[in-house]
């Protein structure tokens, strides 16, 4: 089995193009480089990570820690800006429970409508190499 990766993994859609953009966003913002990513459709994802649903992992983005505690969505969005000095304020807006509530049932209107929004593009190319853990 593959080692656990050391840092958060973000688990995205590398044919999405609203995902690219929040991927690209992120490491613009996450100054710090708490994060790296890689796309549920490499050949690694089963085996750094046997406890993710392929199916799910198209549904939604996915926040892995190296402990395997996963969050999906809006949640996995919070748990980042929560870990980031910059959106640190957004996540604790996100954490109130009637914003919460209203943007875990928009996300995955979003999510299902993503391909039509956002067009598709081919990041995982380029970020698979820089930010996907070994």
């Amino acid at each position: 089995m593959a080692e656990r990766p050391q840092k958060p993994i973000v688990i995205y859609d590398g044919a999405c193009g609203i995902c690219a953009g929040n991927l690209k966003w992120l490491y613009r913002l996450d100054t710090l480089k708490k994060f790296d990513s890689m796309p549920y459709q490499t050949d690694k994802l089963p085996v750094l990570f046997p406890h993710l649903n392929l199916e799910e992992c198209e549904k939604a983005m996915h926040l892995v820690f190296p402990d395997g505690k996963t969050y999906t969505g809006t949640d996995a969005f919070r748990e980042i800006f929560l870990r980031m000095p910059l959106m640190f304020v957004l996540g604790l807006i996100m954490s109130i429970p009637p914003i919460g509530w209203m943007l875990r049932r928009l996300y995955p209107v979003l999510a299902r409508n993503r391909y039509r929004l956002g067009g598709t593009c081919e990041l995982h190319v380029s970020y698979k190499q820089s930010h996907t853990p070994e």
